[in-house]
């Protein structure tokens, strides 16, 4: 093939996009040179798990112009974060160097998920227990959460350390919660339901429950 002469426009060069919803960019190609090319439009591999090219390789005629686009579909996930991605548009003539390459703005909008866990859900003891309170950032956004105990039978001495958490998106944050019952149990067993609120930032509050099973001191009736 004699020289190659591809010109890329994408139109339009910046677009924004909110998780869960479609934006395009459509990449006009335009072949300056004596032959026609097969060109094919690539995105980079990290950016290919929400964004595709269709058709992702087309026939531009000699002194004429082709049209291919690239789409974006952010998931409603930790990944991409939201902000501003600047993502490399390249088209490829059948050498290894790009035939031509544009930079397109990408604005991903915010979604805000989180999720609570208690590890263990259910403890056993004569008098106090210890937890694990996992928050879960599912979202695109750093998040960060206040948190407090709630005791819904008031027998239970509850507290939550720290009661400040702040999380990445994709990462979990952890808080111990511990409990202690007000009054020892002579025998046999109560049961008593340990509640952790976590009011996260620009989101809703999450209420994560466990139970609390206290043993009395003699055993079993």
């Amino acid at each position: 093939m004699r020289g190659v002469g591809i010109a890329m426009e994408l139109v339009p060069a910046a677009l924004a996009v909110d998780p869960g919803r479609l934006g395009k960019i459509d990449v006009h190609l335009r072949n300056s040179g004596p032959d026609p090319c097969e060109v094919a439009v690539e995105v980079p591999g990290d950016e290919r798990d929400w964004s595709w090219v269709h058709p992702e390789s087309c026939s531009v005629p000699a002194g004429e112009e082709a049209v291919a686009t690239v789409f974006f579909k952010p998931a409603c996930g930790p990944h991409p974060t939201a902000g501003r991605h600047a993502v490399r548009i390249a088209a490829r003539a059948g050498g290894q160097e790009p035939a031509a390459a544009g930079e397109a703005t990408v604005e991903v909008g915010p979604w805000v998920d989180a999720a609570g866990t208690l590890d263990p859900m259910v403890a056993y003891d004569q008098r106090a227990a210890t937890y694990t309170l996992n928050v879960e950032n599912r979202g695109n956004v750093a998040l960060t959460a206040t948190l407090s105990t709630d005791d819904p039978s008031g027998a239970l001495e509850t507290a939550v350390r720290p009661t400040t958490v702040s999380v990445e998106p994709g990462e979990t944050a952890r808080a111990d919660v511990t409990v202690q019952a007000r009054k020892k149990l002579k025998r046999g067993e109560e049961r008593y339901r340990v509640c952790v609120l976590a009011r996260v930032e620009g989101g809703s509050e999450l209420r994560v429950e466990g139970a609390f099973r206290q043993q009395g001191i003699k055993g079993p009736r």
